[in-house]
């Protein structure tokens, strides 16, 4: 048997604009409808919804229905507005509407019998309402009691079609909403705006339009365009932009909107701004909340800001040249393993790799056991600059004789491998020698473990100059 839902919502929203206007607010219900079932209609006032194949896996219609409407209230609150939802169920599509619509006068739509609707409520019989009324047809009953040929002749074959949608023996003919693959709104502001913190008013609206439409396809926005129009009337360009990206995909808007505002906060405007537009840039589909969690349980999500999001509003309010981070680089000299490098962009990496190192799993767990191997003989803390250590014949000394504990690991670059230092001064030349070294871990009773390395000379050396020269280049904890 199918089942269909009506709803339609109106919004109580604090003095001030309405968050969304009565299309744009139909529209939004449409997207968040689509989280439950794939057949969703727009008709007349109302959202039609046929959850026929969703009840098995919501749990049946009261549940359904329950987490329907939990999910627009929370939708709606979360943008500062309080939704009054109304809600029919019938077995086509015809009754649900016709239910919700005499529910509207204060009748009880669950017990309201199919036949005794009032004509208004269907569609179809609105232009002929005071011809039925006249001659008493005042519910859906007393419309089919009468002779189909002459209501055929009087009103037209459009309403005995309504009647038989109504009654199932025609299949509806609803034209199904699909939400597009990329989301582009705009709209017209109230009034001019001449500085930018004031353009967020707009753009919030925008964005609750857009949070509805990644609800819907069940995805996550990751780049999206915010445009403004300026006057058209001043001597200057006719539109002006700025692009928000994150490192990873956001369902949740409350972050994009805190970075828009920092961004707004820093901006000029050249002329008054009579009109926005928003377009999503890249999205991602996103998977089960409890998977994106590596957790079985729905409730192990992360509370408050990830550090991902600090540093992304930081860049935002301070300037991306403000917030750095270090990077690892293609380099065997330890002084070139690490740059500082814009944190902004280090961190879409960061997050990019951990991405794949999820789906790896452990395949390369006997790999990475070498690497960490390798990587142990390299101290916590490195010199700016390697210091260079007295020698006792071939022995260094720091602070007092030295006890070698490992070594020696060698290290050389040299011609291609130092092809990142060429200088200015021409072909060949370099601004940093080439590195041929060998590196020791030695103990000091005064300092603890030392990084030292000796300096392989590259060319034979006279027989009274040191054979080698020792540097400390580092500390262990």
């Amino acid at each position: 048997m199918h089942c269909w839902i009506a709803l339609q919502t109106s919004l109580t929203t604090e003095a001030g604009p309405a968050l969304l206007d009565e299309a744009a607010l139909q529209r939004t219900v449409a997207s968040l409808a689509l989280g439950f079932t794939p057949r969703v209609a727009l008709v007349d006032e109302a959202v039609l919804l046929d959850v026929t194949g969703s009840l098995r896996l919501f749990g049946g219609l009261a549940r359904l229905m329950q987490l329907l409407e939990q999910r627009l209230i929370q939708f709606f609150e979360s943008n500062r507005a309080i939704p009054l939802i109304r809600r029919a169920q019938g077995a086509t599509s015809l009754i649900a509407l016709g239910r919700l619509r005499h529910a509207a006068g204060g009748a009880a739509p669950a017990r309201t019998r199919v036949a005794d609707l009032p004509m208004h409520t269907l569609t179809a019989a609105r232009p002929h309402l005071g011809v039925l009324e006249r001659i008493g047809c005042r519910s859906w009953d007393d419309l089919l009691r009468l002779p189909r040929d002459g209501v055929a002749r009087r009103f037209g074959a459009e309403l005995l079609e309504a009647l038989d949608r109504a009654r199932g023996s025609l299949p509806d003919n609803h034209v199904w909403l699909v939400l597009p693959e990329h989301f582009e709104e705009k709209i017209e502001l109230n009034a001019l705006v001449t500085h930018g913190p004031a353009l967020m008013a707009g753009a919030e609206r925008l964005l609750a339009s857009l949070h509805a439409w990644l609800l819907g396809r069940q995805s996550g926005i990751c780049a999206l365009r915010l445009t403004w129009h300026l006057d058209k009337r001043r001597d200057v360009a006719p539109t002006g932009e700025m692009e928000v990206r994150t490192a990873q995909p956001a369902q949740d808007l409350h972050h994009v909107t805190r970075l828009i505002a920092e961004h707004l906060a820093q901006q000029q405007l050249p002329a008054p701004v009579h009109s926005l537009s928003l377009r999503s840039l890249v999205t991602e589909p996103l998977v089960d909340a409890a998977a994106a969690t590596t957790s079985l349980l729905l409730e192990a999500r992360q509370q408050g800001d990830s550090a991902v999001e600090l540093i992304e509003r930081l860049s935002a309010r301070l300037g991306p040249a403000q917030v750095q981070a270090w990077q690892p680089c293609a380099d065997h000299r330890p002084e070139q393993m690490q740059r500082w490098v814009n944190a902004q962009g280090a961190i879409q990496s960061i997050a990019s790799g951990v991405r794949q190192t999820r789906a790896r799993g452990q395949k390369g767990l006997k790999k990475s056991e070498e690497a960490a191997i390798a990587d142990a003989l390299y101290p916590s803390w490195l010199l700016p600059e390697p210091l260079r250590l007295a020698a006792v014949g071939d022995s260094p000394v720091y602070q007092g004789p030295l006890l070698r504990l490992a070594g020696p690991q060698r290290l050389e670059a040299s011609g291609w491998l130092m092809t990142g230092d060429a200088a200015g001064d021409g072909p060949g030349v370099r601004s940093k020698p080439a590195a041929i070294r060998d590196y020791f871990i030695y103990r000091s009773q005064q300092a603890g473990l030392l990084w030292i390395f000796s300096e392989r000379l590259p060319v034979p050396q006279p027989e009274h100059a040191q054979r080698q020269a020792w540097y400390l280049h580092g500390f262990f904890a």
